[in-house]
């Protein structure tokens, strides 16, 4: 595996986070419906906001996950987290 996939998916073995944005196409073999549900594996209640343009890839979202088509305005991001935000925790 490139050095590039190994740091997100490294990153899913941990909770550090409410919520995972990621894009869907990024560089090297690990696009983001992988990261997704690799951290899914770890987190069943994981939020997930996807970001994309053009993927070759058809989609395939996880359950409790958003899909932003880019461009998308800040504000949209910034309502998306909160919004996600709010349903992975309790408080």
């Amino acid at each position: 595996m490139r050095p590039m996939a190994r740091k997100p998916l490294a990153w899913c073995g941990r909770r550090v986070a409410d919520v995972l944005v990621t894009d869907i196409r990024l560089p090297g073999r690990v696009d983001g419906w992988q990261i997704a549900e690799r951290c899914r594996e770890q987190d069943l209640e994981l939020a997930v906001i996807y970001a994309a343009g053009f993927s070759p890839v058809a989609p395939r979202p996880v359950s409790g996950s958003l899909l932003l088509q880019k461009p998308y305005d800040p504000a949209e991001i910034v309502k998306a987290v909160k919004t996600m935000g709010r349903r992975a925790s309790p408080n």
